[in-house]
């Protein structure tokens, strides 16, 4: 009987330590709207929520373009906690209807890896010549 109980033990612990990324975003686009290219650049925030019970970390933020910039904490962000994400969007040498990536690479605390995409977009009125 403490056999029992203790295989079934280990088989619950075993589950927990296999747990998926469980991570939510408070969005996962952003409309910047119309962006003046001589305004310099416009930022945003993203939130991310660890839901799971281990800590997450984001291993890496890669975007579409070189006028996409992401940072992102280097330190896992621990289960129930907040990350904030922010991107900045450079509009210099940039026109029209823009739409970025960031794609962020995520692992859990038990080897779990996830990927989620991050948009940005928006309208680019170039600057008078």
């Amino acid at each position: 009987m403490a056999l029992i109980a203790a295989l079934v033990c280990a088989g619950v612990t075993f589950a927990a330590s296999k747990e998926d990324v469980t991570v939510k975003f408070d969005a996962t686009t952003f409309d910047f709207g119309t962006i003046y290219s001589d305004n310099g650049p416009v930022t945003h925030v993203f939130e991310m929520t660890n839901e799971g019970s281990v800590p997450v970390a984001i291993l890496s933020a890669s975007t579409s373009c070189g006028c996409t910039r992401p940072e992102f904490p280097k330190k896992p962000v621990a289960a129930g906690k907040t990350a904030k994400i922010k991107v900045s969007f450079l509009p210099e040498a940039q026109k029209g209807e823009i739409r970025r990536d960031i794609k962020l690479r995520l692992k859990s605390a038990s080897g779990k890896n996830k990927r989620v995409t991050l948009k940005i977009e928006g309208v680019v009125v170039p600057k008078d010549k």
